[in-house]
């Protein structure tokens, strides 16, 4: 792709996700604070530019300019920036998601409520025991990690999260456990971050199970402003809509029958290479991007 189509291509996709967050702005919904989705999108902008498929394809040809426009979308209504390596872009055939990294995954916890989330691997050779509570939650009573352990095979992961009233919980998942949840997804665990960082997606996956019940019903805490309950993109485009009544038209994706919402359900990865999203009450409002 010559410099002149990727600038035509950036032109085009940055202005529609802008315009499509300023909308929702209107309607009430709220980003987190501090944070910039016009950074995001230039760091994010940047990182597409060397980001290839299997068959070392720059995505930005491969990939469908809508799941592209869809991938960034998801990137700002998260609060999410690339550049700090909370999240990345993997290509799925013409497709292109955005993903949360574990780095992305302890932000949105916090932000959602939880005071503190830590996950740690469990090595061959490790000292490591735990205990369940009257009320069932489990307790790290000792993990003994020595330095000549390092490198050593991972055999689990653990993630404890510290709730809003002090109390701690933990998650705790065998390896075995790790990889049968990424055989549930589209590269059944072989994709190269599985094969170069299984530390980090062992942590990643173990981080996601303990906290995602907390932040799916967190009531959208985790995207929009801590200290103001704020409202979900859905009632946001709803509220945009009617305030706009008189120019009222159709959102949809181009191509929607072939350009399904995708939602990565954490230790599941992606069941698909399109996966529509169950909870149609939490459904991002359909957008259409133009060509």
């Amino acid at each position: 792709m010559s410099k002149n189509a990727i600038a035509v291509v950036k032109e085009a996709t940055i202005e529609n996700v802008q315009n499509r967050i300023a909308e929702l702005q209107q309607g009430g919904f709220k980003l987190p604070s501090n944070y910039s989705p016009e950074n995001a999108l230039q760091s994010a902008w940047l990182i597409l530019q060397d980001v290839q498929t299997r068959d070392k394809k720059p995505v930005l040809e491969a990939c469908s300019k809508n799941t592209i426009a869809m991938a960034l979308f998801k990137m700002v209504q998260l609060g999410l920036n690339p550049a700090k390596n909370q999240c990345y872009f993997v290509p799925y055939g013409n497709d292109l998601i955005c993903m949360t990294s574990y780095f992305g995954q302890v932000m949105i916890a916090k932000r959602a409520g939880l005071l503190d989330v830590k996950a740690n691997l469990i090595l061959e050779g490790d000292d490591f025991n735990y205990k369940i509570e009257a009320d069932g939650r489990r307790v790290i009573t000792e993990h003994n990690q020595p330095f000549k352990n390092f490198g050593n095979p991972i055999i689990g992961a653990y993630c404890v999260v510290t709730l809003p009233d002090g109390v701690q919980d933990t998650d705790i998942m065998t390896i075995d456990e790790i990889k049968q949840s990424w055989k549930q997804g589209a590269t059944n665990g072989n994709s190269p971050a599985h094969k170069n960082f299984e530390g980090e997606m062992a942590k990643r996956t173990v981080t996601n199970r303990a906290i995602k019940m907390f932040v799916n019903s967190s009531d959208d805490s985790a995207v929009l402003d801590d200290d103001d309950p704020g409202i979900s993109p859905t009632q946001a485009h709803v509220n945009h809509q009617i305030k706009e009544n008189a120019n009222r038209k159709e959102l949809s994706f181009d191509d929607a029958d072939d350009a399904e919402e995708i939602e990565v359900k954490g230790e599941e990865e992606v069941k698909s290479e399109k996966v529509i999203t169950e909870q149609k009450e939490e459904r991002m409002p359909e957008m259409q991007f133009e060509a």
